[in-house]
């Protein structure tokens, strides 16, 4: 894994660097336009100068405050190598005023893909969207990592071009990302849980983090996963807050308002997966298994006709 273990630190400066049109970055990619702003940093389209192949550049000034954020992404994104339906690691290079990671590119976000449909999504759609969240948080999860700010705009369909990963949607921007496995003490080849802090810091987005993170207790697989559920029901109508930004206001709805309240558009399997989920703590690992049997239900009950 890791000599010490992986978190994002705070970015007080957002990193963000600006770079020109036909700016060559590492002798081979040369920059075509600017994507848009993460976090910390800026997200460009470059042009491979050797096979004319299209990918995406994260780059983060190295006068940002917090230190660099892109090291997290890299250390993640090559850990899923060889994973499917993740975003591919390129390469990545610390120049003199930035950092960057190159990765393979990726389509619309389903943010946007949902305000171009304007409109809730089909069950079915819903269903497809999960199966696709939950198989990427579980590979995530399964290399020791929490992605801790899993929402619309985090997750995108795989580029046009590709036929096979244009179909599902991938999970991206491990800037909040933490590690929870950590190497054992005593047995550096074995891995342990990494011991929660009495208190964290806040990381994720309000609307969709987990009411535990509301209470600042450290999050784990299970937080993630809310994230998750929160996202679907989104997909079939507002939440109960959607229209609030206070985080203190968020946290008291999501106390206050129940599983039936939140899940009222969803297939009653959603309430299922969140008894499931009230039953774990930081410790406990998620059945995978049991939430996608309870996804496939879903999809056996004809919604896919």
């Amino acid at each position: 894994m890791f000599a010490a273990p992986l978190h994002a630190s705070p970015c007080d400066d957002n990193g963000t660097i600006e770079l020109p049109k036909g700016k060559i970055v590492g002798y081979t990619w040369q920059v075509v336009r600017k994507l848009g702003e993460g976090g910390c940093g800026s997200v460009y389209l470059v042009r491979n100068l050797e096979d004319d192949t299209e990918a995406a550049m994260k780059a983060e000034s190295n006068n940002a405050n917090g230190g660099c954020v892109l090291k997290l992404e890299v250390a993640i994104l090559k850990k899923l190598t060889g994973k499917p339906h993740v975003c591919k690691f390129i390469s990545a290079a610390r120049l003199t005023d930035f950092t960057y990671v190159i990765m393979t590119l990726l389509g619309k976000s389903l943010n946007k893909i949902v305000k171009r449909v304007g409109r809730q999504l089909t069950v079915s759609a819903q269903v497809r969207i999960a199966a696709n969240i939950l198989f990427c948080l579980k590979q995530i999860h399964d290399i020791g990592f929490i992605h801790r700010d899993l929402k619309p705009a985090n997750m995108a369909l795989g580029y046009k071009t590709n036929s096979e990963e244009c179909r599902f949607f991938h999970v991206l921007d491990f800037g909040l990302s933490r590690q929870y496995l950590v190497p054992h003490s005593d047995q550096p080849s074995k891995f342990m849980m990494r011991k929660p802090r009495e208190r964290s810091l806040f990381r994720g987005t309000t609307r969709y983090c987990s009411i535990r993170m509301h209470d600042r207790a450290e999050q784990g697989r299970v937080d993630d996963l809310w994230s998750m559920l929160y996202l679907l029901a989104e997909l079939r109508g507002p939440l109960p807050w959607s229209s609030q930004n206070d985080k203190r206001i968020v946290g008291e709805l999501k106390r206050l308002h129940t599983d039936e309240d939140v899940l009222q558009n969803c297939p009653m399997e959603f309430l299922e997966i969140a008894k499931h989920l009230r039953s774990l703590t930081y410790f406990h690992r998620p059945d995978y298994h049991k939430i996608f049997m309870l996804l496939l239900t879903v999809m056996q009950k004809g919604y896919f006709i």
